[in-house]
């Protein structure tokens, strides 16, 4: 397949590139200028630079390079930005998915298009209602939440109305190489570098160390988008997640366990959110039973993979 991945230049668009290399895909990425990104150097990519709320020229790149799928990562994905602004939060992520299907339906109608949200819209999850499943009803807690669960809504409606191959995909917590700081294992894993490079005091400041997630490696889930482009249900909604919990105070435990030099941690209240659901976890049994795909790296080398990145990025002035 030839695969447009918007928002390719994002966290997780090199992996999903090499994802989809891998197995063969042709890949062409979306991306706002500047086109030159480290990640993605030495790619056989193809690169257009675009604003996606530019629907005439993303229009026309449809309609010029006719891809056989369409997988639309980009958007704001980072949960108190959205709180900040919500209406770009919904600009972003309803704004741009909204475009993203009506280039499809006027340019590509017979493109599959993977519409990737998130695990932020199912927000209130009662304890009964674990691990979470795709039919759960979605009640998000969040601006980020809402918009993407707007973008899922409007997804699934444009594949109903208007005959269009629309697969969606709930991403539940992930993480690796390439993270910003501005997300919690790789703020954690920045400042244990940081110590060990002597540029902090040896106190890692998290916030509430209590609530319980579902984290995976950006390369599984990236092998999971892939899954659902070539084998997902048309109309089907999948949850992509590892299926086990783990604690925030259990993050900072293995990444310390990995740390060449001993720290303390502390909890700042200024880094605590003001709505936390203390337990998210997911199921990927549908996305296993339809595909196969099930998560490969062990939690523990995923976390040595991020402290070994920050290392590196510290050790280059980051």
């Amino acid at each position: 397949m030839n695969v447009l991945v918007t928002g390719i230049g994002g966290f997780a668009g090199p992996p999903v590139a090499h994802a989809l290399l891998a197995k063969g895909h042709a890949v062409e990425g979306v991306l706002r200028a500047p086109l030159e990104r480290p990640r993605l150097a030495g790619l056989p990519l193809t690169l257009h630079a675009l604003d996606l709320l530019d629907r005439e020229r993303l229009r026309a790149v449809l309609a010029e390079r006719r891809p056989d799928a369409v997988l639309h990562l980009a958007g704001l994905s980072f949960a108190p930005a959205a709180e900040r602004d919500p209406e770009a939060a919904y600009r972003a992520n309803l704004g741009g998915t909204l475009a993203v299907l009506a280039a499809v339906r006027s340019a590509a109608p017979r493109a599959r298009v993977l519409a990737v949200t998130s695990a932020e819209v199912y927000g209130a999850v009662a304890a009964a209602e674990l691990p979470i499943t795709e039919d759960i009803p979605l009640r998000p807690l969040t601006v980020y939440g809402a918009s993407k669960a707007a973008a899922d809504l409007a997804a699934a409606q444009c594949g109903r109305a208007y005959g269009l191959d629309v697969v969606r995909a709930r991403p539940f917590n992930q993480t690796g190489a390439g993270q910003d700081a501005a997300f919690v294992c790789a703020a954690l894993a920045r400042q244990i570098a940081r110590i060990e490079a002597g540029r902090q005091e040896p106190v890692v400041c998290a916030g509430n160390l209590d609530p319980v997630r579902d984290f995976s490696d950006v390369r599984d889930v990236a092998a999971g988008y892939v899954a659902l482009l070539e084998r997902g249900r048309g109309g089907e909604v999948y949850n992509l997640c590892s299926g086990t919990g783990c604690s925030i105070a259990e993050v900072v435990a293995i990444l310390r366990s990995h740390a060449r030099v001993a720290v303390r941690v502390t909890s700042d209240p200024a880094l605590r959110r003001a709505l936390d659901v203390p337990r998210l976890v997911g199921s990927h049994a549908r996305a296993t039973r339809d595909t196969g795909w099930e998560p490969h790296f062990a939690w523990s080398d995923t976390l040595a993979a991020v402290l070994e990145d920050w290392r590196a990025r510290v050790a280059a002035g980051g």
